[in-house]
C-alpha cells in the first residue's frame, strides 16, 4: 500500500471540509493536472493549492528547470510534515539545481502573492460555502498571469450522488456553488479531461486567462 494512504485517510476523518477526498490522487490524475505545465516555455512560477501528500507535487517538480519556482501550499499541518519529509528524502521530489521549492503551511488566500504562470488547484470547492468559492476563484484568477493556465479537479460521480440523496439544503448549496464555478468556466475554460484511473474517477478542468 502507498505509505501516504493511511495518513491521508486519518486526516480526511479529522478534516473532511478542507480535504474532500478519501484517497490521495493517483499518478494518472497527477499527470493530467500538470499537462499544460509540461508545455511550458521559459522560467515559470507555479502555485499548487492543496499540496496534500504530494500527488501533484511529484509530477510538477520534474518539469521545473533552473529559474523556475513552486509554491506548494497546504493548510493541514500533518500533511505538511509528511510532504516536507518526502521533499528531503524521496528521489521523486528532488528538484534540479536552481529550482526553488517553497512548502507553505497556510491558507492559500493568505500566501498567494504576485502572479503565477500555472496554478494547480485541488482544494474541494464543492465543500465550501458559496461566498468562499467566489472569493477563492476570484483570487486565483487575479494571481494568474495573462496566458497562464489554472487546472482543477472535480469528482465525476460523487457530486451527482450527493445531489440526489443530500436533501434540499445540500442541493441548494451545490446549485449555488455550481453557478459560481460555471460563471468562471464560461470566461476561462479551454479544455477538460476525464481520469478514470483514480479513486474516484475525476474530471480535470483547464482554464486560461487571456
Amino acid at each position: 500500500m502507498n505509505a501516504s494512504v493511511p495518513l491521508f485517510f486519518r486526516q480526511f476523518q479529522r478534516d473532511f471540509f478542507h480535504m474532500g477526498a478519501v484517497m490521495p490522487s493517483s499518478r494518472y490524475l497527477g499527470q493530467a493536472g500538470v499537462a499544460y505545465l509540461a508545455r511550458k516555455q521559459g522560467p515559470v512560477r507555479v502555485l499548487e493549492a492543496g499540496a496534500g501528500t504530494g500527488s501533484f507535487t511529484r509530477e510538477i517538480i520534474p518539469l521545473l528547470e533552473p529559474g523556475d519556482s513552486l509554491d506548494a501550499v497546504e493548510l493541514n499541518t500533518g500533511l505538511v510534515s509528511y510532504l516536507r519529509h518526502r521533499l528531503h528524502t524521496d528521489v521523486d521530489f528532488l528538484p534540479r539545481p536552481g529550482v526553488t521549492i517553497n512548502l507553505i503551511n497556510a491558507d492559500v488566500r493568505s500566501v498567494a502573492s504576485g502572479q503565477y504562470d500555472f496554478i494547480v488547484f485541488s482544494l474541494p470547492l464543492t465543500n465550501f460555502p458559496p461566498p468562499l468559492v467566489q472569493e477563492i476563484l476570484s483570487l486565483m484568477m487575479a494571481r494568474l498571469k495573462p496566458g497562464g493556465v489554472f487546472s482543477y479537479v472535480k469528482y465525476i460521480f460523487i457530486g451527482r450522488f450527493k445531489y440526489l440523496f443530500g436533501g434540499p439544503q445540500v442541493r441548494a448549496h451545490m446549485d449555488a456553488n455550481q453557478a459560481i464555478i460555471q460563471s468562471f468556466a464560461g470566461r476561462y475554460q479551454i479544455d477538460r479531461r476525464a481520469v478514470l484511473r483514480n479513486v474516484p474517477p475525476t474530471w480535470v478542468y483547464y482554464w486560461q486567462k487571456q
